[in-house]
């Protein structure tokens, strides 16, 4: 009897345990489309708040922790590297204290490439702008960029930012 009872619970059990963790993968499921345009909103917000010198608005795009990273270059300025968030948020309040007036920069950002896991998300795309003569601060032609971003308490959050301004001849290939 007992071996007939044992028999009979243990593929109960299984049964059991399959279903709980089936429930467990289903609650893991990620909504790509979702996750996507969230990670575009952070993206778009933190240069739309860069070029309004909003200060506010940037950092909060940011995880505020010393494994941030920004590394760009461009010709005006050359090589450009930041570690940590105190560096790279006081390099750009700064920025934004010796120009306080919003960059009429009106970028565009074309070819994204997004790879998305449950916390964190790699982007790749390109971002056309314009010469608005602010010259510490333009980005004018085709910059590629990269992101990394990690989901912090259930949001999107930029730690780090890598671009290259190629500054191609035609500004107007994003348009």
């Amino acid at each position: 009897m007992k071996t007939k009872v044992l028999i009979l619970l243990v593929p109960l059990c299984l049964q059991m345990a399959c279903q709980q963790k089936t429930e467990i993968i289903q609650k893991e499921v990620i909504d790509f489309e979702k996750e996507e345009e969230a990670i575009k909103e952070v993206i778009i917000a933190e240069s739309r708040a860069f070029w309004a010198k909003d200060y506010r608005t940037w950092a909060d795009q940011w995880a505020h922790e010393d494994y941030v990273r920004v590394l760009g270059w461009w010709e005006r300025g050359g090589v450009y590297v930041r570690e940590g968030w105190g560096e790279i948020s006081a390099d750009i309040k700064s920025l934004m204290e010796r120009n306080p007036e919003p960059n009429p920069q009106n970028e565009i950002n074309k070819n994204y490439n997004i790879r998305i896991s449950k916390t964190m998300a790699w982007v790749t795309f390109d971002q056309y702008g314009s010469d608005t003569g602010e010259v510490e601060v333009d980005m004018p032609g085709k910059t590629p960029n990269t992101r990394v971003l990690e989901k912090v308490n259930g949001k999107w959050k930029i730690v780090y930012v890598g671009w290259l301004l190629e500054g191609t001849s035609d500004e107007n290939e994003g348009n």
